[in-house]
């Protein structure tokens, strides 16, 4: 069984993070027994978008720092990496490296940031839709892969954490075709499944020191945590994470599926806790606003309800007062169902997918997810009786 270590951090000096790393390296097995002198690591951390560090967005610089830094001192090499949303070029990642802090902290811990945009075909045989793919050419020549997700909620996946991060092994505008492909959330979740286990990182740290609660992945509501959790199983870890911020795994497509394929307990009390109870940091009040959309409703094998549950799934409403007439969200939507006009979007809702990469990649958070609250309480009533009606059959 793998553990999770708990390790309470409070802020992001980097005597505070740095002790809280070594700490967690200690509930681990020790950094030996990760690095070796000689190695190649590479730091998958997550830099969605050009945000600064405080919006909480993105793995923070300190502690992507300082695990460089311990890395570096058991000699090994170190670089940075991530594929953000939309393009994958040369400049779109040296505006995302400046705004993220990630330069500054690799100038100054003397490690190298990832520039090469090369992929490279893998193979995937733990794959449930996806035996063969292409990822990140660094990712997969590394000699170990230290995987560094945030905390934060999601519009179209309740939660990204471990497993979701390692999308961006997926190389820019492909992850498009990837949401454009598997619509369907259950589906998607599993395709996100299968791209962490083409890469397999050997250790999982996650930033929880500050998340996100409300509208993430990028435009939600910094959340002070307190915590760095870290593991070498991933589903593990989300696992914990979830159950920190009050989430029924059961309700998170990821650890759902995650659970149905074999590759996490479906209990909390599987999984073996190393240092800080989950009680004593568990946060009853954050705020989830995609497990309203997503609720068992979602996850009925009963076609008729999956129908009506359609007419109730979330949508993209533009607030064109915010709306900096970027062109942005129609760049980055999978099906091309957004068009500009007089430089203010327009969504087409019949080929809307609902991925909502429109309001991830928003730079002036201009877009909220809604639903219809009336076909809401409409789909409740009739899931409560169709359960009521089952319940009483079987008894």
């Amino acid at each position: 069984m793998s553990l999770v270590s708990i390790v309470k951090a409070s802020q992001y000096d980097k005597t505070t993070v740095s002790k809280a790393l070594e700490e967690t390296f200690e509930n681990l097995g020790g950094v030996d027994k990760f690095i070796k002198p000689g190695m190649k690591v590479a730091l998958k951390a997550n830099l969605l978008m050009k945000k600064r560090p405080e919006e909480a967005a993105t793995t923070h610089p300190v502690l992507v720092g300082e695990l460089a830094r311990i890395i570096k001192n058991a000699g090994a090499e170190v670089l940075i990496i991530d594929s953000p949303g939309g393009p994958y070029t040369r400049s779109r990642l040296e505006d995302i490296y400046t705004a993220t802090g990630m330069k500054e902290i690799a100038d100054e811990v003397g490690v190298q940031l990832n520039y090469d945009l090369s992929e490279v075909e893998v193979q995937n045989p733990d794959g449930k839709y996806i035996k063969k793919l292409k990822i990140l050419k660094p990712l997969a020549e590394a000699d170990l892969v230290i995987n560094l997700p945030k905390l934060k909620t999601h519009g179209q996946m309740v939660y990204t954490g471990a497993v979701k991060n390692m999308f961006g092994a997926i190389a820019g505008i492909t992850k498009v075709e990837y949401h454009f492909n598997m619509k369907e959330y259950t589906r998607f979740a599993d395709t996100l499944i299968d791209i962490f286990l083409s890469v397999k990182p050997a250790l999982n740290i996650m930033d929880a020191i500050i998340g996100m609660e409300g509208p993430g992945p990028s435009a939600g509501i910094p959340r002070e945590i307190g915590v760095i959790l870290a593991s070498e199983n991933a589903f593990h870890l989300d696992m914990a994470a979830v159950n920190i911020i009050n989430v029924d795994p059961k309700n998170v497509p990821v650890l759902k599926n995650s659970i149905e394929r074999g590759l996490c307990p479906d209990d909390i009390n599987g999984i073996e806790l190393v240092e800080v109870p989950i009680d004593s940091v568990r946060i009853k009040d954050f705020s989830v606003p995609a497990l309203d959309g997503l609720r068992e409703i979602r996850f009925v094998k009963n076609d008729f309800l999956k129908r009506l549950a359609g007419f109730m799934l979330p949508k993209p409403v533009f607030v064109l007062d915010k709306c900096i007439g970027c062109g942005e969200c129609k760049r980055s939507c999978p099906p091309k169902a957004i068009e500009m006009k007089n430089k203010k979007p327009k969504v087409k809702l019949s080929k809307c997918i609902r991925c909502f990469c429109c309001q991830e990649l928003c730079p002036a958070k201009a877009i909220d997810i809604r639903k219809n609250k009336a076909v809401d309480r409409i789909v409740k009533i009739a899931a409560g009786v169709y359960m009521d009606i089952r319940g009483k059959v079987k008894h």
